[in-house]
């Protein structure tokens, strides 16, 4: 079995990916800008559709794409934001792997409405690794 962490660049106190096999865990995405690390988006929407991009990128660099994303959990800040996120998360993605919402949490930034972590397949064939 191969183990591989990937951490943030810039680095957090965490890591992005754990990557097991074929299998890709990964922490919490946000709306952050990977360079200045700032909140984007004004609503959960936004937010909703940039954490969607950032995570595509990520996943993108194993090879993965959201389409082989087989486990999602979301946590937002605001119950009230639940069908402006279901309404985002449907423009972005083409499925709706089984999930779980947790709502009227806080997060890590004040700005945070919206967190998605999520579990993803690597197709069979693909073999890029991010280093």
């Amino acid at each position: 079995m191969e183990v591989q962490f990937v951490h943030h660049e810039p680095a957090r106190t965490y890591d992005k990916v754990c990557r097991v096999d074929q299998m890709l865990y990964l922490a919490g995405e946000d709306s952050k800008d990977t360079a200045t690390q700032k909140v984007r988006g004004k609503d959960v929407a936004e937010q909703t559709e940039i954490l969607f991009q950032n995570l595509k990128n990520t996943l993108e660099g194993f090879g993965s794409g959201l389409d082989h994303i087989i486990k999602m959990t979301t946590y937002l800040v605001d119950r009230n934001d639940r069908n402006a996120f279901s309404a985002a998360r449907a423009r972005c993605m083409n499925h709706t792997p089984p999930s779980t919402l947790i709502m009227g949490v806080q997060l890590a930034e004040p700005e945070m409405l919206v967190e998605v972590d999520a579990i993803a397949v690597i197709p069979d064939g693909s073999t890029r690794v991010i280093q």
